[in-house]
């Protein structure tokens, strides 16, 4: 058996350039595993949390308390707009050893990354459905190359808001042509983080990774403006950039290359190879 866990950054309200904390990235986030890796992930993630983090389990009972202990990415990010060294240098080697448990776990990723225009309108819930969409199909493709079947698990949010995602999912699993996904062994379902800790894993690369990282990359021009798009995140695209393009999961169908870190930019179609760190000179539009 497959998992793929996801989780969102952002919101899916529109982009006000004059308001400091406005959102100009909304994502989604997907990590693909094998279900044999979850037993070693989760105890993984708890000796981070430990390493890391040490103060937050002064109420920690016992071993298994520690996974229902967050550590929210917005808070990571936030603590590296901090002034002093101390915090940003333990979110960054926090989120080092993150990316060097899913390299050794054999994860891999892949995301909708969502560039708003300032002041342009913002469909949020067909957003969010039409991602899970094309997720579903790069899990789909992942589930075909491993021969396994599979099981999504998304970070709930409420009924009113999971349900068209599920919806959006049944439609095209149940259509009339035949089934689009026939590998997925159930619908989507949905999680409470502190009961994953793979939802807190993507929580992490979605909001204290990709999110800033998308930011500084397509929104930098509001840096001075938008805390989300704040100077100091420029090293995460540095130190992180290449190791998160090596974490991606690519195929090819059709003749073209799919899945992976997909941006998009509205009506302008954005390099996703700035994400990583490319030189602005280099910023051509590109299918690498």
């Amino acid at each position: 058996m497959q998992m793929c866990y996801v989780d969102e950054s952002g919101d899916t309200g529109v982009f006000d350039a004059a308001e400091r904390n406005s959102q100009p990235i909304f994502l989604l986030c997907a990590l693909l595993l094998g279900q044999e890796e979850l037993e070693g992930v989760t105890q993984d993630v708890i000796a981070l949390k430990r390493r890391w983090f040490p103060s937050l389990g002064k109420n920690a009972a016992h071993w298994h308390d520690w996974l229902g202990i967050e550590i929210k990415g917005a808070n990571l990010r936030r603590a590296l707009r901090e002034d002093t060294h101390r915090p940003r240098r333990q979110v960054l080697g926090f989120l080092g050893a993150v990316l060097g448990l899913l390299e050794r776990r054999g994860a891999r990723l892949a995301a909708r990354v969502y560039v708003k225009e300032p002041g342009g309108d913002f469909n949020g819930t067909h957003v969010y459905s039409a991602g899970m969409q094309k997720l579903a199909e790069t899990y789909e493709d992942w589930l075909v190359r491993k021969g396994e079947q599979g099981i999504i698990v998304l970070d709930s949010r409420n009924k009113a808001k999971n349900v068209p995602v599920a919806q959006s999912l049944f439609t095209w699993m149940f259509r009339a042509q035949g089934p689009g996904y026939l590998r997925m062994a159930e619908l989507p379902l949905f999680g409470h983080s502190d009961s994953h800790a793979m939802l807190q894993m993507a929580d992490w690369v979605a909001s204290a990774l990709l999110s800033p990282m998308a930011a500084r990359a397509y929104c930098a021009e509001h840096g001075e403006t938008c805390v989300h798009a704040a100077p100091c995140y420029d090293v995460l695209r540095e130190r992180f950039g290449q190791r998160l393009k090596a974490l991606q999961y690519r195929y090819e169908s059709a003749g073209k290359k799919r899945g992976g870190i997909h941006v998009l930019g509205g009506r302008i179609r954005l390099n996703p190879l700035l994400l990583f760190g490319a030189r602005p000179e280099a910023a051509v539009t590109s299918d690498e």
